[in-house]
Formats: structure tokens, sequence, C-alpha cells
């Protein structure tokens, strides 16, 4: 499961990720994903979403009251609405479970699979936002899924999974969840309620936990140093603690610069990349990046640094190297100087599998010598 902000949200790192560990160790699905359609430019890899008549509410929004599940974004309906998930590949969706919240008044709820299956639920319930799941009525044979509901009252969905094989007998495999919010930092996985993510973490049963957040703290001028650092450890704690079996990776956020009207110094691009002039790496960024760091060794975390895997010859370190891959023909990173374009995620997405293959290589081994 990777946790993140844009570069998360983005499907193209996690899914270079997610073909090249099913390629290795067989293809279980597709796994959890966010609700229906919450963000624009939505593509998520593997399955084809659309959504009519929902309302996507973000933990992102300061005003938006709670709760929140680890997918950070839930669909409300007061009215009749759907939403649709067919799988692009075959047997796509042997097996699938909804999350919802139980809630006074709730409405009912309706998953309707194309081969017949058909459940109605009502979320109505005496206790305030209660998480639930609901068996997706599928066979090996559903290619897609429809959620919907009545108009009979509120419903909010905060997530969906599905997955091959079938509810008795699940395909083997990786499934690998990718679950970021554009725009996002550390702080908003302070908002998942604690109770729903216990939940969550025991059904999902993830085996290795990718964190990746950073960008967002480098360049906003609000971010608050003086307690960054115990705020992130603590947040990352609290989410280890309820998978104490998974793999932790902290990610290091990769490389990004803006311009800035500042006297030549040691962060300079200038002298990093033909395209450089004027353009510095935010000190922030690196004082993230320093942060992060830290935590990860003193929680014995593994830490993949992005930034490295974007180095070359002229940038061992790979500072700069963004403007270097945006000038590119053709390019592989965004002209916003912060995004990486498709290739740049892949290519990236490919510097961290083969890093955790090459630990899984070595454990492999002291396990079979024993």
């Amino acid at each position: 499961m990777q946790i993140g902000d844009s570069h998360t949200a983005n499907d193209a790192f996690s899914d270079q990720m997610r073909t090249q560990l099913q390629n290795d160790f067989q293809n279980a699905g597709r796994g959890f994903l966010q609700p229906g359609v919450p963000f624009r430019y939505y593509h998520p890899a593997q399955v084809t979403v659309t959504s009519t008549g929902w309302t996507p509410v973000s933990a992102f929004s300061k005003t938006a009251a709670g709760p929140w599940g680890i997918s950070l974004v839930r669909q409300h309906a007061d009215r009749p609405a759907s939403m649709t998930i067919t799988a692009d590949e075959a047997g796509g969706l042997g097996r699938g479970m909804v999350e919802f919240l139980s809630q006074p008044g709730g409405g009912q709820l309706v998953v309707q699979a194309d081969d017949g299956g058909r459940t109605v639920v009502s979320t109505a319930s005496t206790r305030n936002s209660n998480a639930m799941w609901l068996r997706m009525p599928t066979t090996p044979d559903t290619r897609s899924v429809t959620v919907s509901t009545m108009g009979d009252g509120p419903v909010d969905v905060l997530g969906w999974e599905v997955a091959k094989g079938g509810p008795v007998q699940p395909a083997p495999g990786i499934l690998y969840s990718n679950l970021g919010i554009t725009g996002s930092t550390i702080d908003i996985l302070s908002r998942v309620d604690p109770e729903i993510l216990s939940e969550e973490i025991r059904h999902l049963n993830p085996s290795l936990l990718i964190v990746a957040f950073g960008t967002n703290e480098g360049f906003n001028t609000s971010t608050a140093f003086d307690s960054y650092s115990a705020r992130y450890e603590q947040i990352i704690q609290t989410l280890h603690a309820a998978a104490p079996m998974a793999g932790l990776v902290v990610v290091l956020p990769p490389d990004g610069v803006r311009q800035e009207r500042l006297t030549p110094s040691v962060r300079s691009c200038e002298q990093l990349a033909p395209t450089g002039r004027g353009f510095v790496t935010p000190a922030a960024l690196d004082t993230v990046r320093q942060a992060q760091t830290d935590i990860a060794r003193r929680n014995h975390w593994m830490q993949w640094d992005w930034r490295q895997a974007m180095a070359d010859p002229g940038r061992p370190d790979g500072r700069c190297a963004i403007l270097a891959w945006g000038a590119r023909n053709p390019p592989i990173a965004a002209k916003d100087h912060v995004h990486l374009l498709k290739p740049g995620y892949q290519q990236t997405a490919l510097s961290l599998y083969n890093d955790l293959m090459h630990g899984y290589t070595v454990w492999s081994s002291l396990k079979h010598k024993k």
C-alpha cells in the first residue's frame, strides 16, 4: 500500500511497481481504491471507473468534516447516484468489498454485478459514522460492478476493493494499492479516524507500507518546521502500529526546483543544468529530506531517496536533475519542475523496485540457509 501526495495520486509510479511485482509474484488483482472518481483526471490502472451523482469529499479540505478512512476521501450522496468499476483484464473482479459508513437515517446501498449478482443493504444505524464492509456479489466471470443509492437517505462510501479469484479461494499474488491526495502533506494522515484505520488495516492486511510525502512540505512557506519532525514521526508510528507486521518504506521526495530572485548560492542549479538559470532547490525541501532521513534511521525503517533515483554523472545526488529531465526530447518531467511525466515516474519506480528486490533476494538467501 502506497500512501502519499500527488506523486502517488498519479498511478504512473505505483502502476509500474504493481506491474513489476505482479510479473514476479503473480497478479492477484487491483486491490483497494479510493471510491468512485475522487478527483479530476483520475485514471487508475487495470480498471475503468465512472461515477454520476456522487460528491467527493476530501480530507484535504479544511472545512469538510470526518470521519475519514485511509483512502482520505469519501463519496457522498443524498439522491440517486451510481459508480461503476470495470476490469480492464480478464478475471479482474472475481471478488470485492465496499466500505461504507453506517449512520443515523442512512439510505440503502445497492451493489449490482454485471452477471446478475445483486445485494441491497441499509446504511442506517443508531451509531454515528461506523465503518462497515459489504461483500460484492461477484463471480469469477464478473467484469463490472455498480454501487448505487436509491435517494432515500445519505450514503457515504469510503473505498472499494477488487481482486481476482473468489471469496473462498483468492487468486495468489500481489495487490498494490495507491492512495494519494494532491497538495497534501503528512499531516493529512492525522485526520484518519483511529477506529476506522484499525479495522481497515485488519481487513486489508498490507505486507508493505510505502509512505511518500514531502514535496508540498518543502514548497509550502507555511510548514511549521519547529514541530515537523515530531509530527511526521508520530503520524507514521501510528500508521505502522496499526500494521505492526508490515514492512515500512519512508520515501524522500523527488527533485523539485523553483525560480527565485536570489544571489547565486550553493543551492543554485546554474552549475548543474544548462536550463538552471535562476532555479534553486527550496531550502525547506532539504530540511524535509534531512528530517525524514533521521526519522527513518532512528526507527529502523527502510529509506528510499527518490531524488537520488534521478541522479546522473553530472548530478550525482540528483539535485536539479528535474530541469534536465524536462529538457529531454521527449521530456520525462513536467513543466512545473515539480512533477514527473509518466516515463519519469516509471523509470524511478524501477529503481525502488530493484532496491526492494535486492533486499528480498538477500533475505531469501539467508532464509534458505537456515
